[in-house]
């Protein structure tokens, strides 16, 4: 089938090249040019799978730089567009407006086809039919005969873009129309066989779904956190095995419930805020969301005072940041566990003698463009050696510290994630989650 993406990003280029591997002919769109220039010469990406898919699938791919082209060889289009978020929580839909701007001068030519517009951005609720149907049909297309409107977003992380695509929990699918239902849902049991994962919502229900589905999961991290910090004050008591514990029953299970940093990345705080604000129009309490909010905000603090009580034995000591992205196989540091903890040493003023940045998904380049004070180290046993206090801030299970000379001078490494149940001298291990003698 020919089907259009509109938006080639960190989404949009693994979502182009996922229709493209089930052998649709994909046309698409991006206002950054350089996007062209990276599928042309399969530039290496961060993304796992992903410059395999390109090499793969390129013959099914045609990149264009005019939409006219995308809309006249399509039937379907995925809008896979940034909706940044607003300072009152909620998204902004800017890009998403400009794009149907341009589409709805196109749909003027294909009258009478119905064209099916797929918004996988996440949008406030109400956004389709309060804002983007009203959008188009001020542009003279009638809903359900020129144009008709799905909600279809995807629940991925970055790092496992690809696999989340293909193994899907389920698929959210929104639509007001049962002919738009029924046609969508065709397209899709092209690519997934088990129609048991198809979700299908109206436009409202899909809206809401996916922001609270996200608000939740940050329910799950904000409860484990609140325990780990707990156990940190009860001598005896482990986090670890106590959120294990919990995990075992069946309405509650495993997932989440692990000792770790604040969550943060591209989806889980923004989706939570959305909640808060969407709710807050509404008039109902938005206790939930807004004590997630509040209670991941702390989160770094508890890592800031084991850095205090280490700092009453050291002098000017050498931080180590193992791990600044917000997660492995991605290069995003915004408000990452690695950068919230940076500028709250600044913040505190602790009196260090420098920051060593390991990163295997940053290079130097990274490094200083984020902060030109940051000491950028390539090598991991050298970065341990350059380091008297280590912080890991994601969770990464190829990290491997073996015993190698790293001098007598004794080092604290701070396991955030639980990752190690030991380490060799001269370091001490600092666990979170149960108490520690510094």
């Amino acid at each position: 089938m020919n089907v259009s993406v509109v938006g080639l990003g960190k989404l949009g280029l693994p979502f182009a090249f996922f229709l493209a591997s089930y052998g649709n002919k994909v046309f698409a769109i991006d206002k950054n040019k350089k996007v062209k220039e990276t599928i042309d010469k399969n530039i290496k990406i961060t993304e796992p799978n992903l410059n395999t898919y390109i090499r793969k699938y390129k013959k099914n791919f045609t990149y264009s730089e005019d939409i006219n082209i995308l809309i006249k060889e399509t039937n379907i289009t995925f809008l896979v567009l940034p909706t940044p978020s607003k300072k009152d929580g909620s998204f902004s839909n800017s890009f998403v407006l400009s794009a149907l701007k341009e589409i709805s001068s196109s749909l003027i030519n294909k009258k009478n086809r119905n064209h099916l517009i797929v918004i996988t951005s996440t949008v406030s609720p109400g956004s389709c039919e309060n804002i983007f149907i009203p959008f188009l049909k001020k542009n003279n297309l009638k809903n359900g005969k020129d144009f008709s409107l799905v909600y279809n977003p995807h629940f991925i992380a970055q790092g496992t873009t690809i696999h989340n695509l293909e193994k899907p929990d389920f698929l959210l699918i929104g639509t007001d129309s049962p002919k738009t239902k029924k046609n969508i849902n065709k397209f899709y049991s092209s690519i997934y066989k088990n129609k048991e994962i198809f979700k299908n919502t109206n436009l409202k229900e899909g809206e809401i779904s996916k922001i609270s589905i996200n608000s939740y999961i940050t329910t799950k991290i904000s409860f484990a956190n609140y325990i780990s910090e707990l156990c940190e004050k009860i001598e005896g008591a482990d986090a670890q095995v106590v959120l294990d514990v919990i995990g075992e029953d069946k309405r509650i299970r495993h997932s989440y419930l692990k000792i770790g940093t604040k969550f943060s990345g591209p989806c889980f705080p923004r989706d939570n805020l959305a909640l808060k604000n969407f709710s807050n129009k509404k008039k109902v309490n938005a206790l939930i969301p807004t004590m997630n909010d509040k209670i991941n905000s702390l989160q770094t603090d508890r890592i800031i005072a084991i850095l205090k009580k280490i700092m009453k034995k050291e002098k000017k000591p050498d931080i180590g940041i193992l791990g600044l992205t917000y997660k492995t196989d991605t290069n995003l540091i915004n408000n990452s566990q690695g950068d919230d903890l940076i500028k709250l040493i600044k913040k505190n003023k602790i009196n260090y003698n420098k920051i060593n940045i390991f990163d295997k998904f940053l290079d130097e380049h990274d490094i200083k463009k984020y902060d030109k004070e940051m000491v950028y180290i390539k090598n991991l046993n050298f970065f341990l050696k350059r380091s008297t206090i280590i912080f890991m801030m994601y969770k990464d299970d190829t990290i491997k510290i073996k015993n190698k000379s790293f001098g007598k001078q004794k080092k604290y490494f701070i396991d955030c994630w639980r990752s190690f149940n030991s380490i060799p001298k001269p370091f001490k291990l600092i666990s979170p989650g149960k108490q520690n003698n510094i």
